[in-house]
């Protein structure tokens, strides 16, 4: 029994031993990576002795050794934090601020702020290095507009010289058929002389014999051949003068009505984009800042013949959308007036013409909606929310646009009834939220529907349409109506 108790005090004691000497090897552990931490910071080497505190830190136990390692440790650390702050490491700086996660004690006042203002630092840099590309990207935009501009000045100067080479031609073929008319009038003089020279020497000679009258009809036949002759030469020569006429007529009224033939031989001719309307302005002047946008695009050849085909595809579309509503070239007229209000708004020539292929075809969703709706003139409730999800159900549609031009379509054809107070569908978007398209295709096909005659109601002339879209500021953007009121 007492053996026993014995061997257990012995046990005991060996524990407490054992205790004891790891304790003190674990501090002179700790005291060993101090030692060499200090060493390491007097020396100027702040990574080593940022990496022997560490070590420090994780065997430091006892209170005594954690109070002086984490004393030097925040010295250590502060200069650990210059140093990033100086030359900033993302890296290094993610591994410290765990580390000060893992040992919080560490953190004090300057530290915090240093953490704080390295982290500012870098939202400096972000900020200025997005400022930085903005410029770059203004100064780009602003080298392309130069020279555009520089462009459309050429054609108009060439435009100008074509018109001056027709007028001199036509001055030209004024001056020949002058000279055509003076010498039929010389000829006719001749003639009418000889046929009094005959006719006297016919009165003379009554009791000629029958040779002499013989010879008087042969003169008056060849005469008659003659003059027969001069009347053929006259209407030939006036038909072509008609005809060049026709022909000028036409030169002056296509340069009248299209400032810029490249945009007519992008679209392949398909439709007539300016209309009747020979003053409409082009683009750039307009501070008209939309929510959304696409840059505008260069075009290659291959671009140019992409937009021909688009808009055929297109206009094929719309012209079955206008067969299923009934609304005859309503997509024809809307397309074209809201190409007119992207040049007249001062968007990219590129932009409008994306517009108005879109604008073609934003009421796709229609041709899946049911016939008897469409042609119904009174509508449930039920009824009218299936015919608003025409909006969602377009989107199959446009499976034949190229991914490039995705999202000009897609606006236009979910977001053409959304209000500039949220009370629109399907989204309930609000002023700047909807996209550009959408409000240009929203004033547009208003004003196509008031000033068209529909079964219930007579047509709206030009001035009390555009008033009536002015007066509802909550539905239609105001700066669109505006430049609509320039344009029709």
């Amino acid at each position: 029994m007492l053996l026993d108790k014995a061997k257990k005090i012995l046990i005991s004691i060996l524990f407490v031993l054992l205790a004891v000497n790891v304790s003190a090897a674990t501090t002179d552990l700790s005291i060993k990576f101090l030692d060499k931490a200090n060493e390491a910071y007097e020396d100027g080497n702040i990574e080593d002795a940022y990496k022997y505190v560490n070590q420090a830190l994780a065997v430091a136990k006892d209170e005594d050794s954690q109070a002086n390692v984490l004393y030097f440790a925040r010295t250590v650390y502060t200069q650990k934090l210059k140093n990033i702050q100086a030359k900033y490491d993302d890296d290094e700086m993610i591994a410290i601020k765990e580390k000060l996660t893992q040992y919080p004690n560490i953190e004090n006042a300057t530290i915090r702020t240093l953490v704080k203002q390295i982290e500012q630092d870098q939202i400096n840099k972000e900020k200025a290095a997005e400022k930085a590309e903005k410029e770059q990207q203004k100064k780009v935009d602003q080298e392309r507009f130069e020279a555009q501009q520089e462009s459309m000045d050429a054609q108009a100067e060439a435009m100008k010289q074509q018109a001056e080479a027709i007028r001199q031609q036509s001055e030209d073929s004024k001056a020949f058929q002058q000279q055509q008319i003076d010498a039929m009038k010389a000829q006719t003089e001749a003639t009418k002389e000889s046929q009094a020279k005959i006719s006297e020497y016919v009165e003379v000679n009554k009791k000629s014999n029958k040779i002499i009258v013989l010879s008087i009809i042969g003169i008056a036949v060849v005469i008659f051949i003659i003059v027969l002759l001069i009347m053929i030469i006259v209407r030939k020569a006036s038909k072509v003068q008609q005809v060049q006429q026709e022909q000028y007529v036409q030169a002056f009224k296509m340069l009248a009505a299209n400032q810029s033939q490249t945009n007519r031989l992008m679209l392949g001719g398909v439709t007539d984009l300016y209309g009747g309307n020979p003053q409409l302005r082009l683009a750039g002047s307009s501070t008209w800042a939309p929510a959304q946008a696409l840059p505008d695009i260069d075009f290659s050849e291959n671009d140019e013949e992409e937009i021909k085909q688009l808009a055929v595809k297109c206009e094929e579309i719309g012209a079955q959308i206008d067969s299923a509503t009934g609304r005859k070239n309503n997509s024809k007229n809307v397309s074209e007036l809201v190409y007119k209000l992207s040049n007249q708004l001062g968007l990219p020539q590129g932009m409008s013409m994306l517009n108005f292929c879109a604008a073609m075809i934003y009421d796709a969703g229609f041709l899946d909606i049911d016939p008897d709706l469409l042609t119904a003139t009174s509508l449930t409730d039920e009824e009218k929310d299936a015919m608003k999800e025409h909006v969602r159900l377009a989107e199959k549609h446009l499976d034949f646009v190229p991914k490039k031009y995705w999202s000009v379509f897609e606006d236009a054809a979910m977001k053409h009834h959304e209000n500039m107070d949220g009370s629109g569908y399907p989204n309930g978007l609000v002023g700047d939220d909807i996209p550009q398209i959408a409000r240009l295709i929203r004033v547009a096909e208003t004003y196509v529907s008031l000033s068209s005659k529909r079964t219930f109601r007579d047509a709206m002339d030009k001035e009390s349409a555009v008033q009536k879209l002015r007066e509802q500021p909550e539905l239609y953007d105001t700066e669109v109506v505006e430049a609509l009121d320039k344009i029709v």
